[in-house]
């Protein structure tokens, strides 16, 4: 009989779906604002990847997404390594490329459109 309860449980999802999830509760509370195309971002270390989501930077008050174009090249041992073209920013025409961490081999190459703030109320 406990084979039974168990089909009964709902399904855990994907792996993306339980990042979106993720994602999600750590933006809980926030509003989204407008897309932007730069973001100042003077410390690199950041910027996390999720896994089939996407990039957050934090910016202290301010959580910043990037989604890419294709988020399937997002793999769970990608790090982004970014060639910077704005100085000190973060720009949607920078060239992000993912290495895998585990073999420091290039994996893939990441186009995104911008970036949306995700503010606090109160936070400006």
């Amino acid at each position: 009989m406990p084979l039974a309860a168990q089909d009964d449980a709902p399904p855990r999802g994907t792996r993306a779906e339980r990042n979106e999830a993720r994602l999600a509760q750590r933006l809980e509370g926030r509003t989204a604002g407008e897309m932007v195309s730069c973001v100042y971002a003077p410390n690199s270390n950041r910027l996390e990847t999720i896994e089939g989501v996407g990039f957050v930077y934090d910016g202290g008050n301010t959580l910043y997404v990037a989604r890419p174009r294709d988020p399937s090249v997002l793999g769970p041992n990608d790090i982004v390594l970014v060639r910077r073209y704005g100085g000190g920013q973060l720009c949607r025409q920078d060239l992000m490329q993912t290495v895998d961490r585990l073999s420091g081999m290039l994996s893939g190459i990441v186009a995104i459109d911008g970036f949306v703030p995700y503010t606090k109320p109160g936070d400006s």
